[in-house]
């Protein structure tokens, strides 16, 4: 608590994140560490569960007290009308009325604003958790994406020192012009997906500046294991009560008994109390008096009992409603495992099986380009099909880390700078 107050009382923390320039490679554990500094929802959440506590503390109190003055029995008509010192019943009355409340109906006023405070506080868990998953999501993106880069313009310039010797190759008449062509054909496409690729990593740069407020350029640190999940399947699902849109809901649901304690002593009247003091005109006796006042509800039955009956069946659909979002959530941790395991298998067999097999390909295409017992197309071609495969493994793992991170996310971490 007293670092959300400390962020918040620091001075213009927007305005300050906002010109923040800290360029450069930035390891996960600083990402995710900066987006929690930035966020301006989790800030906003802050000011809100403090409101409630203040709104709570309040609640406590007695209504403030009421000054009360004014004219009574001023004749309007006849001989002393609207004359104030000649009838004995004219009064300038001045008094002071407090209003007493129930203990016990402040007590419970009070009860179901804090448990309000709890609720909102609790939402700070699902904004932490959602935004630990995109600022994870991002970062690794961005990881992929420099390693597509790296791998798409070493191919790019491995085929490029090959245009000088086909060029002379066309001059000594050794090889034949559209084997140039065809070279600039291929480093075409190399670019296009180069250009692809500073694309993706472009948009993951821009997707972590508007989550941390920083220029984050390139990744630093040890990557997650991201080749295996966070936790087995069976910790997994027991952690789903941890949840913290299920903590939140159980929440929304003790805020609805709470509201429904707070409207059972409604009709537990509340009593006002008047003392005055009356000045009468001269030569009559000045007056004072007290008065009292006391809520009669009356029609009980159609209005506090109503009112109760209708927190009680809130408090049961808040219930039902928290039984409904547990499902919701065991459905969707099984999708998100099922697509884990999916991605995880296409990524396996791209890294473990295809690219080694497609580099093999193109170093046998090289060496016998280079004995003359293959052509220059036959390369270009071996290349190709290994920057499709840079590409599909770049795909499949940019799958595999948003399913990692939208499992390892489920519940808010401590996240360490």
């Amino acid at each position: 608590m007293f670092h959300n107050i400390n962020r918040v009382a620091c001075g213009l923390p927007l305005a300050l994140c906002l010109f923040s320039t800290a360029a450069g490679a930035t390891s996960l554990a600083q990402a995710l560490s900066a987006a929690e500094d930035y966020s301006a929802e989790l800030s906003a959440n802050d000011h809100q569960v403090n409101a409630l506590n203040n709104m709570a503390d309040s609640a406590m109190q007695l209504p403030d007290p009421k000054l009360k003055f004014g004219i009574e029995n001023v004749p309007v008509q006849g001989g002393n009308g609207h004359r104030l010192t000649r009838e004995g019943m004219t009064m300038q009355r001045v008094g002071v009325m407090q209003q007493y409340v129930s203990s016990t109906k402040r007590e419970r006023r009070s009860e179901a604003i804090r448990s309000e405070a709890s609720k909102a506080a609790a939402n700070a868990g699902v904004i932490r958790a959602r935004l630990q998953r995109d600022t994870a999501q991002a970062w690794l993106n961005l990881a992929a994406s420099q390693k597509t880069l790296k791998a798409i313009e070493t191919l790019i310039a491995e085929t490029r020192r090959q245009g000088s010797v086909q060029t002379a190759g066309v001059a000594s008449s050794t090889a034949s012009a559209s084997s140039v062509l065809d070279l600039r054909l291929a480093l075409s496409t190399m670019e296009n997906e180069a250009d692809n690729a500073r694309r993706d990593l472009q948009i993951a740069q821009a997707r972590l500046m508007q989550l941390t407020g920083q220029n984050i350029t390139a990744v630093s640190g040890p990557l997650p294991r991201i080749e295996r999940l966070p936790a087995d399947e069976a910790t997994l699902i027991a952690a789903i009560k941890l949840h913290p849109e299920i903590v939140q809901a159980s929440r929304e649901a003790a805020t609805a008994r709470a509201k429904s304690r707070q409207s059972e002593v409604a009709a537990i009247p509340d009593v006002g109390v008047e003392v005055y003091y009356a000045k009468r005109a001269d030569g009559m006796d000045d007056m004072a008096g007290v008065m009292f006042t006391v809520d009669l509800p009356l029609f009980q039955g159609k209005r506090q009992d109503k009112d109760h009956a209708a927190d009680v069946s809130r408090t049961y659909q808040a219930t039902d409603q928290l039984t409904l979002l547990m499902r919701e959530h065991q459905a969707v941790l099984n999708q998100l495992i099922s697509q884990y395991n999916a991605a995880k298998a296409i990524y396996d067999r791209q890294v473990n099986e295809v690219l080694p097999l497609l580099r093999s390909k193109v170093r046998l295409v090289k060496a016998q380009y280079q004995s003359g017992g293959s052509g220059l197309s036959e390369l270009l071609s071996a290349r190709r099909d290994l920057l499709n495969g840079e590409v599909a493994r770049n795909n499949a793992e940019k799958a595999l880390a948003d399913a990692w991170a939208a499992i390892r996310y489920l519940t808010p971490q401590e996240s360490q700078s």
